[in-house]
């Protein structure tokens, strides 16, 4: 039995090249600068997962949008966390939780908090 090979590619964020525009009307251009390797992976990417019917820009936009929300969820889920673990403190601000101990006030399907006064 051979081992199979598996292609592995690692992103170097720290070379990575950013650029953002402010521009008119509150708008922002993004221009991110890829080296060969990195845009033959996202090539690669797109060309396989991107639906005919959707431009690049659109599905590039996507990405970029999917990546926000995802981040929020990941923040607001470590916020809930710590407001567990440190449930003294919050509930001195003005914070509830339940009898388990959870924050109350959180909607469990966009893990957003609401904090009501």
């Amino acid at each position: 039995m051979t081992e199979e090979k598996k292609a592995k590619f690692t992103f170097k964020l720290d070379k990575w090249q950013i650029k953002v525009t402010y521009r008119s009307k509150g708008r922002m251009k993004f221009q991110i600068k890829l080296n060969k390797e990195e845009a033959e992976a996202f090539s690669n990417f797109s060309n396989s997962v991107k639906p005919h019917e959707i431009s690049m820009e659109d599905f590039t936009r996507s990405i970029f949008f999917a990546g926000i929300r995802s981040l929020e969820e990941q923040l607001t889920n470590n916020l809930i966390t710590h407001m567990e673990e440190n449930r003294e403190d919050y509930e001195a601000s003005g914070f509830t939780f339940d009898d388990a101990g959870k924050l109350t006030g959180v909607e469990d399907s966009s893990g957003s908090v609401e904090v009501l006064e």
